[in-house]
C-alpha cells in the first residue's frame, strides 16, 4: 500500500482581542490544544470568513468542489506516483469526506480530472465522520479480496478529503449567539490524503509495498452516538460534541510491516 498526504501551504492565524462569555473559554481551549498551526485553503483575509453573516451551505459547497477537488487530485497524483503504477491501472476508487454532501459526489470530479476510464468502480462513503479514512481502507481491502476471489487484479485508490477551515465563521457565530463551547473550531484543518491498495495479482515481482493491511476490527460502542457528531446545517456543517470521553475504549496494537 502506497500513500500520500496533501496539505495546503497557507494558514489561518487567530489574533487576540476583547472576548466575553463562551468565546473566551473556546480561546483558552485553543491555546492548550498543542496545535501550533493548521493548514487551510485560504488565509485570515478569505472573504467567506470575513463577511457579516456566515456563508451558506451552498457557498461552502461551491468552494469545496473547487478547492477540495484540487487538494484531492494533488494527493491522488502523488500517491499514484509513489506507487509507480499508472492511473489507467486503477480499478476501484473509495473516497470519504464529512465536510461536503454533493451529488454527484466530489469523487466524481476528482476521477474526471485524473483522467480515469469511465468504468472505474467508485464508492463514496458518507456518515462515518472521523473514522472515514480507516473505513475507506477497510472498504478498499474488501474490494481487493473480492477481486482476488474472482482472480482479477485490484488497484484501489483510496482518498479522504476535508475542508474545515471555512466553517470557522459559522462556528464562531454559534458560540456567540448560543453561548456554547464548541471545540471544532479549535481542532480541524484542511487536508487530502490518498493511497493505493493492491491485491498483488498481476504485479511486477519487484514491487515492494510500504505497508501491508494485516486485518481489522470494527466495533460500535453503546450509547455513544450523541457524544460526537458532525451534522448538516443551513450554514454548512456543525460539530456536535457532548463531551470528550474515552469510556469503553480499548487500545489495540497492530503490527505494521
Amino acid at each position: 500500500m502506497f500513500g500520500h498526504f496533501s496539505f495546503v501551504p497557507s494558514y489561518f492565524c487567530y489574533q487576540s482581542g476583547l472576548y466575553i462569555g463562551r468565546l473566551k473559554k473556546v480561546l483558552t481551549i485553543n491555546r492548550f490544544t498543542g496545535i501550533d498551526s493548521r493548514a487551510a485553503i485560504g488565509n485570515i483575509d478569505h472573504p467567506l470568513v470575513n463577511q457579516p453573516n456566515p456563508p451558506s451551505i451552498a457557498e461552502l459547497n461551491e468552494v469545496f468542489l473547487e478547492e477540495g477537488v484540487k487538494l484531492s487530485v494533488n494527493a491522488c497524483r502523488k500517491a499514484i506516483k509513489e506507487w509507480g503504477g499508472s492511473v489507467d491501472d486503477i480499478t476501484h476508487v473509495v473516497s470519504t469526506t464529512c465536510t461536503n454532501s454533493a451529488n454527484p459526489g466530489f469523487d466524481h470530479f476528482v476521477i474526471k480530472q485524473l483522467g480515469m476510464t469511465t468504468n472505474v468502480e467508485k464508492v463514496l462513503l458518507h456518515g462515518v465522520g472521523c473514522s472515514g479514512g480507516l473505513a475507506a481502507i477497510r472498504t478498499a481491502a474488501h474490494m481487493a479480496l473480492g477481486s482476488s476471489f474472482r482472480n482479477k487484479p485490484a488497484r484501489v485508490l483510496v482518498l479522504a478529503c476535508e475542508v474545515s477551515s471555512l466553517l470557522v465563521r459559522s462556528e464562531l457565530e454559534s458560540i456567540d449567539k448560543d453561548q456554547t463551547t464548541r471545540i471544532g473550531v479549535c481542532l480541524f484543518s484542511d487536508c487530502a490524503s490518498s493511497c493505493v491498495l493492491s491485491n498483488g495479482i498481476g504485479e511486477d515481482e519487484t514491487s515492494c509495498p510500504i505497508y501491508d493491511v494485516l486485518g481489522w476490527k470494527h466495533e460500535i460502542l453503546d450509547d455513544t452516538e450523541n457524544d460526537l457528531g458532525f451534522d448538516v446545517d443551513p450554514l454548512g456543517m456543525e460539530t456536535r460534541s457532548k463531551r470528550l470521553c474515552n469510556r469503553g475504549l480499548e487500545l489495540y496494537s497492530v503490527e505494521i510491516c
